[in-house]
């Protein structure tokens, strides 16, 4: 009877280490999925957007450079690894910072994966990195490397969590380490510090171990008071009287996300997909509150989980604008980490009947089926449009060339705006993800049109008044209704004289098939003249004349 029990509790230990290691095997295959599919998405993009600050707005290596605020943020630790970046490979491709913020993100994961599965075991917690692993719904942040610092904070505020649970002295001494790593790298590391504090606080020999908290605290007060007081805020008592419908719309939201269940990009405030979430909280609210009143008390991960998603809700909530909805794509990622650290702590204890794991295990399947048709979708109709458009405008700034006007703003869309000097020298110093001029020729009309008044723009070509100096030769045109000339402009001052009697409207077209850029109309009987500055563009300016009378052109 004894050598049975022996050889039963050997064979039941044998089927837990197998178990153990093939879900860890199919842990390092998500992973690898999962980093080759954002890759693949990724690597046809270049830096969007807030990408810009952090390329060409933030020169040299002064402290303002690193501490000074971008809308609410601190971007201290995104800053300094974009420079290094830049530094190594340059900014011809967006690639190698793709690359860094894929791997923040499979970290994250991958920690989320190892603090679940001390709390409910290696399936549920494969099936919790799973859902996240694949959270399309969370496409602004996987398609964008800006939002390395989202990664950057939650995978350190994750690692702040595990070393918490040893509770020795190095742990604690690597969770303050890693909690000041998370608030440096976006505001995302607050919620890490106030949950590290209510963990602290519900230990033991708690204040032996405030320091963990405090500390990345203080250093975070110190930021604020030299640079973090001037950023933007939106505070207002507007949105602190919608606040509980705002984190309630947070949690529907998160949890339709982390299900597969989102159908749009979250940007307006009404969403249909979001009455699954509205229908669903209130459900596990309930289930939660049952497990906390048969415990008779809620236990301190479950504290500490809860706070961390009730601070991120409300931080958003009480800092909300017009284009930050609850349903907002970049909140979507924070959200389903936090629900998934609730239902480890709800779950943990419990023994879960294997029909109910393998039914996660297909909710997980059909969700993350759901994610990624809702992530390409996006991919294709919003961020590679916008992508192409962007290095289309840049081709265009590029090939102007010194003589591009250097206060003239090279917009990023949708809100940053460098002079053409600065974004000119760092290309000069780090390349340019521009398209080439043979690339701009095969791009659509409507890129090559807007790249065409992108360079009128930088070059700064206008109507202005003639000089004095004679002219070589002159040719009479004869404007028309479509407006082609025929005529190509190289470089150098041209006069033209509209000698009819009706206003004529002057075009011109480089790169693009029509006459796209308007230089305004030229009156009956007056004289103007266009410089056409030295750029690096081989193809010449075509010059189109609106109208019904001749023009005399002289060079």
């Amino acid at each position: 009877m004894g050598a049975g029990k022996v050889i039963r509790e050997r064979a039941r230990q044998v089927i837990q280490l197998s178990s153990k290691r093939v879900a860890l095997i199919v842990l390092v295959v998500g992973v690898g999925i999962s980093g080759a599919l954002l890759l693949s998405f990724d690597s046809q993009l270049t830096f969007i957007a807030d990408d810009w600050e952090l390329l060409v707005a933030r020169e040299g290596w002064a402290p303002d450079v690193f501490l000074s605020p971008f809308h609410e943020n601190i971007v201290a630790g995104p800053t300094l690894v974009f420079k290094f970046l830049l530094a190594i490979f340059g900014m011809d491709s967006a690639v190698p910072f793709y690359v860094v913020s894929i791997s923040l993100f499979l970290l994250s994961a991958v920690l989320l994966f190892v603090y679940l599965r001390a709390r409910v075991g290696d399936w549920l917690a494969l099936i919790g990195a799973f859902l996240v692993l694949f959270l399309g719904a969370a496409f602004e942040d996987l398609l964008w490397a800006f939002q390395l610092g989202y990664f950057g904070s939650m995978a350190a505020g994750l690692g702040m969590l595990l070393a918490l649970d040893r509770g020795d002295d190095r742990a604690d001494r690597i969770a303050c380490g890693l909690l000041a790593v998370s608030i440096a790298f976006s505001s995302l590391g607050i919620v890490f510090a106030v949950g590290a504090l209510v963990s602290v606080v519900l230990a033991k020999q708690k204040g032996r171990r405030l320091y963990v908290a405090v500390l990345p605290l203080a250093l975070f007060a110190i930021w604020w008071l030299g640079w973090g007081h001037e950023a933007e805020s939106h505070v207002s008592l507007e949105n602190l009287a919608h606040l509980p419908s705002y984190v309630f719309d947070a949690a529907a939201a998160g949890l339709t996300s982390l299900l597969g269940l989102a159908t749009n990009d979250g940007s307006q405030p009404d969403q249909a997909h979001l009455i699954w979430g509205q229908i669903l909280l209130p459900i596990v609210t309930a289930l939660i509150a049952f497990r906390a009143v048969r415990e008779k008390g809620i236990s301190r991960g479950l504290a500490v989980a809860l706070v961390l998603a009730v601070t991120f809700w409300v931080l958003a909530g009480i800092n909300r604008s017009g284009e930050r909805f609850p349903t907002s794509s970049r909140y979507q990622y924070p959200s389903a980490v936090f629900l998934l650290l609730i239902a480890g702590e709800a779950l943990r204890g419990l023994r879960v009947p294997r029909f109910a794991v393998a039914a996660a295990a297909v909710i997980a399947v059909v969700a993350a089926v759901g994610g990624i048709s809702l992530m390409q979708r996006e991919h294709e109709e919003r961020w590679e449009p916008v992508a192409d458009s962007i290095r289309s405008s840049l081709a265009a700034v590029d090939l102007a060339g010194p003589s591009a006007d250097p206060a003239f703003p090279v917009l990023f869309p949708p809100n940053i705006k460098v002079p053409a000097r600065r974004y000119l020298a760092a290309v000069a110093d780090y390349g340019s993800p521009a398209l080439s001029e043979t690339e701009l020729l095969k791009r659509p009309e409507i890129e090559r049109a807007r790249a065409d008044l992108t360079m009128a723009q930088t070059l700064g070509l206008a109507l202005k008044p003639p000089h004095l100096a004679a002219h070589r030769q002159c040719q009479t045109l004869a404007s028309s209704a479509a407006g082609d000339t025929g005529l190509t402009l190289l470089r150098g001052e041209f006069t033209m004289k509209n000698e009819g009697d009706s206003p004529i409207e002057v075009m011109l077209g480089r790169f693009s098939d029509e006459l796209s850029v308007s230089l305004g109309p030229l009156g009956p009987r007056i004289s103007t003249a266009l410089v056409i500055p030295v750029d690096k563009a081989s193809r010449p300016w075509r010059l189109g004349l609106i109208g019904n009378g001749p023009v005399r052109l002289c060079t």
